[in-house]
């Protein structure tokens, strides 16, 4: 994704064993925090899985912008990808090549994108779009659903919107204003619709009012959280589970993944885990936790994290250096990896391990 600079894996190390990961059950999987902190010995076994599907990403504004683009979701119906119209960002644009559809919302080449706001209030919607007809009343909208409201028509027609991409973006209602949405932060969906042949759209920027450079075309995608949560976990000490989490690109020639483990206890250390499999969900001995990952488990033992007073603990990794028993390996498109999170944990019989949700994440 020739648009987007990522950070070298190098600057990023990962500890790798290059033995084998026991799989016996006579080890002992903790010892006593002491100064300095020593590595953990576990003994990893298998058992039952349960997951729990949610695997659509979630792009994530930053300081009152939002960017998607419009290739990193899928076509839907008579979308094409096309690259043929030069001035596009990144890898190309969607074109709908489908039927007119100027009174059927909702009816064709419906697809959608999750994201979540960092602030409420007025977010204006820029879609960088084009349209080549002579008469730039023609071939220039789509239909735009936000959330559970209505759907609106959403064109572009002004001087010079001809054979150029621009980010003019208007509602077709009473005084054809620009389109904007008074959303709250969190978590929203906007929805798209095909309406006119040959309208092209390359990217989605969605921004607060006086946003420095929020329809700059060299703004990068906004990061993304990815991933679908495996295995029931046992509530740590603070009465619920942790949950680990990846944001930044689920593309793996990007190379942008960070993994976090939030609702830890205070002040608890542990480092992550991961596999290629998960065909087991069972309880270690001498751990009140459950380790849902099996096979080949490789560990980021080297990178021993605190979760400070805000029970969080978060890394960036490799992709193309995952840590196997025998050496680091790269994640490939298609491939699903596997991650859980280890920590040190205070249960009815005092100190003992504890182990986090595990998240799967499928590489694109």
């Amino acid at each position: 994704r020739a648009a987007k600079t990522r950070e070298s894996a190098t600057l990023r190390a990962n500890k790798t064993y290059t033995s084998p990961v026991m799989l016996s059950t006579g080890l002992t999987t903790f010892v006593r925090r002491t100064a300095p902190v020593s590595l953990f010995t576990v003994s990893l076994l298998t058992g039952a899985l349960a997951a729990d599907a949610s695997a659509q990403s979630t792009f994530l504004s930053q300081n009152g912008l939002l960017v998607i683009e419009f290739e990193s979701g899928t076509p839907a119906g008579q979308w094409t990808l096309s690259n043929s119209t030069p001035g596009f960002v990144d890898e190309g644009y969607f074109r709908w090549d489908g039927p007119n559809l100027f009174n059927q919302p909702g009816v064709a080449g419906r697809f959608d994108f999750n994201f979540e706001l960092d602030q409420g209030g007025l977010w204006i919607l820029a879609l960088r779009n084009r349209h080549e007809n002579p008469d730039p009343t023609e071939e220039n909208d789509v239909w735009i659903k936000m959330d559970d409201g209505p759907w609106i028509k959403v064109f572009s027609n002004m001087a010079g919107s001809v054979g150029a991409w621009t980010y003019e973006s208007r509602f077709d209602q009473g005084s054809q204003p620009q389109a904007s949405y008074n959303l709250s932060a969190g978590a929203h969906t906007i929805r798209f619709s095909g309406r006119s042949n040959g309208f092209k759209m390359d990217r989605l920027h969605l921004h607060r009012p006086n946003t420095p450079g929020a329809t700059d075309p060299n703004q990068p995608e906004s990061p993304r959280r990815f991933g679908d949560g495996l295995c029931p976990s046992t509530p740590n000490s603070t009465g619920v589970w942790s949950v680990v989490e990846a944001t930044g690109s689920p593309v793996a020639e990007d190379n942008d993944v960070v993994l976090s483990c939030r609702d830890l206890p205070q002040n608890a250390i542990g480092y992550f885990l991961v596999a290629r499999d998960q065909t087991g969900s069972s309880m270690p001995p001498g751990s009140v936790g459950r380790l849902c990952l099996s096979g080949a488990i490789g560990r980021y033992a080297g990178n021993v994290l605190d979760a400070g007073s805000n029970g969080v603990a978060s890394m960036p990794i490799a992709v193309d250096a995952l840590p196997q028993p025998n050496g680091n390996t790269a994640a490939m498109a298609g491939e699903s990896w596997r991650f859980q999170f280890w920590h040190r944990d205070i249960g009815s019989q005092g100190p003992t391990s504890n182990f986090s949700r595990a998240l799967r994440v499928t590489f694109e």
